[in-house]
């Protein structure tokens, strides 16, 4: 669970800066580069800021795998420590 944690974090950090340099400096690939927010032709965004939601869902995911990989650790702990004999 930590590994996947990580690399959740890292791809989040990769998405998250593409998405605020093309967001900040308002980056066209090609002329009309526009995606549709959830397939709703009405709502277009740039791919910056399609990035940037996509960052905020890998985000969200991220802390959600970091807190779940958190109490696994700390459960498993105790059981650790109660397996040693004493000597």
């Amino acid at each position: 669970m930590r590994r996947m944690a990580v690399l959740t974090s890292v791809i989040f950090g990769v998405v998250l800066v593409l998405g605020l340099v093309e967001w900040l400096t308002n980056f066209q690939w090609a002329q009309g580069d526009q995606d549709p927010l959830f397939g709703d032709p009405h709502i277009l965004l740039n791919d910056g800021a399609t990035a940037l939601i996509a960052a905020g869902f890998l985000g969200v995911g991220s802390i959600i795998m970091w807190v779940l990989a958190r109490r696994k650790d700390q459960g498993t702990a105790g059981r650790r420590q109660g397996d040693q004999r004493p000597s």
